[in-house]
């Protein structure tokens, strides 16, 4: 099929760290593996992906505009009306934003619309966003969100929870097409032993990669771990860091709790292949693409039962009620003190991560959206 020019667009894109940059950057790099022109088109500040992007031949298009603190949001987008986008997305046949909630990705997808684009946005989102900000704006501007989310030509959700959130505000057709990861990525020559070893860990090592915010019901796994003999590594960090620290003081596991802040993300692969078992306690979670790299990385996973957490798993790991300290260290001691379950879990985690996530696969699915799309913008003229 013919070469595209496609353009990514987001508020969210790196120094805002999560999945939706994260999601953005690799699927750019896929996109460009595969032959198409691609942009990503981001607020006016710093990424430090510049000279990455530069490498791959990938555009870095900055919106000039005054961004929102920490929530990350180009307030002059905001208020701004979409045709001052058009120059920043002319040239390309493909316009994707990413998040449904955010002003660039709705303002650049509403700009293509109206200058014949294919234009599509990928939903993140079980809710508005974890941030009371955007709950705060959202809750005031649902007419707003509405208008623009009927633009974009297709929605992509990634997965099924956040394509039933999405269709509160849109009559768009709707695919459930999941966040792709690298599989060879996570692929570390090196037995969980021999991991451990490099890391200086011993045995029962429990490990939380993530923000360490409210939703991330990281307080719980805090909790859970009075009932389990191991040691928990929590990876990130958050406004609830210290608070945390000051829970594991009081429940008396401080000694088994350690804090390690952010982790150079060349260095996670060896994290996941040196753990017993990987734990995402989440209370709310549209996807949670941590599940994906300790599932790629062989290392058995324990979900909620929230959001998309259930879709991901759905068989490959075990799962536990949101907020139940309890029965999450039930789980735990499963895995870590049964060998059989814990390389079933590793087995058939690794397994569907290379056969349902792996970014090669998700790239494809994407593209042949792409491809529909454009040939419908062609019938209608």
């Amino acid at each position: 099929m013919e070469s595209l020019k496609i353009t990514l667009v987001s508020d969210w894109y790196f120094p805002k760290l999560g999945g939706v940059a994260v999601h953005m950057h690799d699927l750019a790099f896929h996109l460009r593996a595969l032959g198409h022109e691609v942009a990503i088109i981001t607020n006016d500040r710093e990424t430090s992906k510049e000279a990455e992007l530069k490498e791959a031949g990938i555009d870095l298009i900055r919106v000039p505009g005054r961004v929102l603190g920490g929530v990350g949001i180009n307030v002059g987008a905001f208020a701004r009306g979409a045709r001052e986008l058009i120059p920043y997305i002319r040239e390309y046949d493909v316009v994707h934003g990413h998040h449904a909630f955010t002003p660039l990705s709705l303002k650049a997808v509403s700009a293509g619309r109206q200058i014949g684009k294919a234009t599509l946005i990928t939903t993140h989102s079980i809710n508005y966003e974890n941030s009371k900000a955007i709950r705060a704006v959202a809750r005031l501007t649902f007419p707003y969100f509405k208008y623009h989310l009927h633009n974009p030509h297709r929605i992509i959700a990634v997965s099924r929870a956040a394509k039933e959130f999405i269709k509160r505000f849109t009559s768009v057709p709707a695919e459930v097409i999941p966040n792709g990861i690298n599989v060879d990525f996570f692929d570390v020559p090196l037995s969980r032993e021999e991991a451990k070893e490099r890391l200086g860990l011993g045995e029962n090592v429990v490990l939380y990669v993530g923000r360490i915010e409210p939703r991330k019901g990281v307080g719980t796994l805090i909790s859970a771990m009075k009932h389990v003999d191991g040691t928990l590594l929590i990876v990130g960090k958050g406004s609830r860091l210290s608070f945390l620290r000051e829970r594991a003081r009081l429940l008396g596991v401080a000694e088994k709790v350690r804090f390690l802040g952010t982790v150079e993300y060349s260095k996670l692969p060896l994290f996941y292949r040196a753990s017993d078992v990987f734990v995402l306690p989440s209370l709310s979670e549209a996807f949670g693409i941590v599940l994906l790299e300790a599932m790629a990385s062989g290392t058995p996973v324990i979900g909620t039962t929230v959001g998309g957490i259930p879709e991901i798993v759905d068989g490959c790991g075990l799962l536990v009620p949101p907020g139940d300290a309890r029965k999450l260290a039930e789980a735990v001691n499963l895995v870590l003190n049964n060998q059989n379950v814990e390389k079933r879990l590793a087995r058939l985690g690794k397994r569907r991560a290379e056969a349902v996530y792996d970014w090669r696969v998700v790239v494809r699915k994407i593209t042949a959206l792409y491809y529909q799309v454009l040939d419908e913008v062609a019938e209608n003229g």
